[in-house]
């Protein structure tokens, strides 16, 4: 049996790679991914995706080894580039825990909001945002958490 691991979440912020940004077939086939791998791994989520800039932001919660693990694969996966973690730590309870990874498009004002920063550049030693302020976790955390009622309510 496996030891009881504290609680752990990840919340991060990427591009998608592409002229395009991330298809819908691509997305639904990450979405399918994500969702197999997590219930095997005792992980839940959120992925966030504003189509017209191309940006994700998505929170990965469960045991640390296994957050850390799949954020190692996911930093380095081709259909995103620039992930840059936007907070990180223990947390006291799961924000989405009935979701294996849930999904909901964003306006890229709300991912503005999320993250506090301003439209990124494309640059060649980018190590962060451009003018990145991230907000307190927890007013982020708060934030997230606003995705989960509307989607609870459709499922």
């Amino acid at each position: 049996m496996l030891a009881p691991q504290p609680l752990y979440h990840i919340i991060y912020h990427s591009l998608a790679t592409g002229p395009e940004g991330i298809v819908p077939e691509a997305l639904a086939d990450l979405l399918r991914q994500a969702r197999a791998y997590n219930q095997g791994h005792r992980l839940t989520g959120l992925l966030l995706y504003a189509d017209r800039t191309k940006e994700f932001v998505q929170v990965l919660e469960g045991p640390r080894d296994e957050v850390e693990t799949i954020y190692q694969k996911i930093a380095h996966d081709p259909r995103h580039k620039h992930a840059f973690v936007l907070h990180q730590g223990p947390a006291e309870r799961r924000m989405f825990p009935d979701w294996r990874m849930g999904f909901a498009h964003a306006a890229t004002q709300d991912l503005r909001s999320t993250a506090g920063y301003f439209p990124l550049r494309a640059e060649p030693a980018y190590a962060r945002p451009p003018g990145l302020a991230v907000h307190a976790p927890e007013k982020l955390r708060r934030f997230l958490a606003d995705f989960a009622i509307p989607l609870a309510k459709d499922e």
